[in-house]
Order: structure tokens, then sequence, then C-alpha cells
């Protein structure tokens, strides 16, 4: 029997999503769990309001992985173990994933990296100062949308700026279909918009890069200083890394709220679903063209010329578009390359203990 104190679930963000794997599997003596934190292969668990505990993944889950997201992630709901006596726990097993940000890893290797798992809402934050940036924008969105989240946008820092309703109009018109806000540190009592996302059994995160304000929204919304904030530099705009690992908090509204590092790069990996929504006007536009391998330059019956001529279609979103589709194809290749690598040298390892076995028993 799964010991679960059902108050605390509901409260957590558990859900008919979760429950329904839990009917397929038999379990015993075990607890369900949310990963709260992550900390050099331990994981905090959290399995009551007031309880929680760390822990380390089973030797056959380290051993039958084959990538990073095999593992636990902040956010993911496990089902744990607590031997009698101990101050660890074993993670047995991880429920699907209902929703999942990661982005490539940085570096040469073509791996993901997860940012939270099981999230509602993406909070994506960006100052309206120099770093205010719709190509990053289209970025974070294209994340965003690929994760199966809902994007909101937060434009921060609206004290510093004379022109916020002109700057908030313009993010709106570039951007259809996603709720932005503006927020400046002094009026984050005041807004109401928060307490609609922040609902108990609703989990958000904020993503965007260093300096924007991040934390200390953060802050705010966990209700008390729990991570540090430094101020911008004055020369350039820039923000200072302050966040070092990701960590879900509940808030003083109830939901959850993850905060995660400033991310200087934004690679992708597997985005074709986020480039499709994010995008998906544009990728309109060229399945009407009349030749399906147009390339938009001076081909008779292009659909996209004549709405770059006409200004239906901006010439900076033309160009986003085609440098993250090009991204996002080459990093499917190499990565496709990687993921089957590495299959190849886990069979590769079982065959031979499968063999020493086999020896073993002549």
């Amino acid at each position: 029997m799964i010991n679960s104190n059902a108050e605390f679930l509901s409260h957590f963000g558990w859900n008919g999503f979760f429950e329904s794997q839990v009917l397929t599997m038999s379990s015993k003596n075990l607890v369900v769990a949310r990963v709260v934190n992550e900390e050099k292969n331990l994981y905090r668990l959290q399995f009551d309001f007031d309880k929680s505990v760390w822990s380390a993944v089973t030797g056959k889950m380290q051993f039958e992985a084959v990538r990073r997201s095999d593992f636990p992630a902040v956010g993911d709901w496990v089902l744990a173990e607590i031997p009698p006596g101990s101050e660890r726990a074993v993670v047995r097993f991880i429920f699907n994933r209902q929703s999942s940000l990661q982005r490539k890893k940085v570096g040469e290797v073509s791996e993901v990296q997860i940012l939270a798992t099981n999230v509602d809402y993406v909070f994506i934050t960006t100052s309206i100062n120099s770093d205010l940036n719709y190509g990053r924008l289209d970025r974070y969105l294209t994340f965003a949308w690929d994760s199966g989240s809902t994007p909101v946008i937060l434009l921060t820092k609206a004290d510093l700026s004379a022109d916020v309703e002109v700057i908030i109009s313009q993010v709106k018109e570039r951007f259809h279909g996603v709720n932005i806000h503006a927020l400046s540190k002094d009026n984050f009592e005041s807004v109401e918009f928060l307490k609609d996302y922040m609902k108990p059994g609703k989990t958000s995160v904020l993503v965007g890069s260093s300096g924007v304000g991040k934390s200390t929204i953060a802050n705010f919304l966990i209700g008390e200083e729990i991570i540090k904030t430094l101020e911008v530099r004055e020369s350039d705009d820039k923000g200072r890394h302050t966040t070092t690992s990701r960590a879900l908090y509940e808030s003083i509204y109830g939901g959850l709220i993850i905060d995660t590092p400033g991310m200087r790069e934004l690679q992708f990996a597997d985005h074709e679903a986020g480039l499709a929504e994010q995008f998906g006007d544009i990728e309109e536009l060229i399945s009407k063209c009349h030749f399906s391998n147009c390339q938009h330059e001076a081909e008779k019956g292009c659909a996209v010329i004549p709405s770059l001529e006409n200004g239906e279609l901006l010439p900076e979103r033309w160009k986003n578009f085609n440098k993250i589709a090009k991204e996002v194809r080459h990093a499917m290749r190499k990565q496709h390359k990687w993921i089957l690598a590495q299959d190849r040298k886990i069979w590769k390892k079982r065959s031979i203990e499968s063999r020493q076995k086999y020896k073993g028993w002549q």
C-alpha cells in the first residue's frame, strides 16, 4: 500500500494523470513524494507538509539509465522507500511527466538538461531595459511551448522606464496568445495576476537571463529572503548570476514556484513541437508555397515573399524563425546520433555481463 497524505498531494499538484499510473502498478510500503531540490545525485523529497528526506536512486535505476532524463528532476513525482531507522530514502519509480522544460546541455555533449518538470506555467522574465530582446523572447517561448506548459511573459523593473505602456503594447502586438504582465519591485503586493497563477495545486517556474529580477520575484512569492539577489550593473544593464541550483518552494498564495539559475545560453535539443507552436503562422505560410522545396527567395508561387513585402510577416520574425529552425534541426540530428551511441554502449555492456554470467554457470 502507498502511504500518502491526500491533502498534501492535492496541494502540491498531484492529479489524475499521476493517479492513473499508480493504478497500473503494485506497490507496497512506498511513499509518494515530489522532488523539491537536487544536489550532486541526491534528491530532496517532500512527502508531507512538514516532512522531507534526502534520497538517492536505486542501483537498478542507475544501471538502466541511458540519459539524464532517466533520473529524477526538480518537480518530478516519485515513489520512494524510506527504510526503518534510515535518514535517507531510495527512489524506486519516477512517474511519467505531464510537462518537461529542458534545453541542450551546454558543451559538445548532445544531452538535454531538465530545468523543471510537471509545471503549469513558465514565467519568462525580462526587464524593461536593454535586456528586452524580441529574439530572445522567441527562443524562450519556443522552449516553454515545447515543454507542454503555458508561457507567461513578465516585464520586470517597470519602474525604470517612462514608456511602460508603449512597451507592453508592442510586446503584446508581437506575441499574440501569450499573457503579458509588467512588474516593479514596489507593486508585487498590489498586483492580482500573481494570485491567479499561484493557486494551490499549480506549479510555476521562473526563467530568464541573470539580473532580470527572477530571484526578487521568487523571494516575494516564497515570503522570505531565501534566494540571494544582486543589483544590476549600471554600466551595461547586465545582471550577475545569483541562483546556483533549481529548487521548488511553496508560495504565499499556496501554489508552488521553482527558481532557476540565469541562463546565458539557451541551446535547443528536440524542440520541434515548440517551434511549431511559436511559429505556427510561418509554418502555415510555408505550407502554402507552390513548391515543397521552396527556398523563399525568388521562387514563383512562394507564399512567404508576398507576406514579407506587404508587412504581414516582419523580417525580424522571419529571421528568428529561420535561425531557431536551423538550430533545432541540427540539434536533433546530433542528439539522435548521441542517443544511438549511448544505446549501443548499454547493450554492449549488458552483452558482456551476460556472457560472463553464462561462463560462471558452466
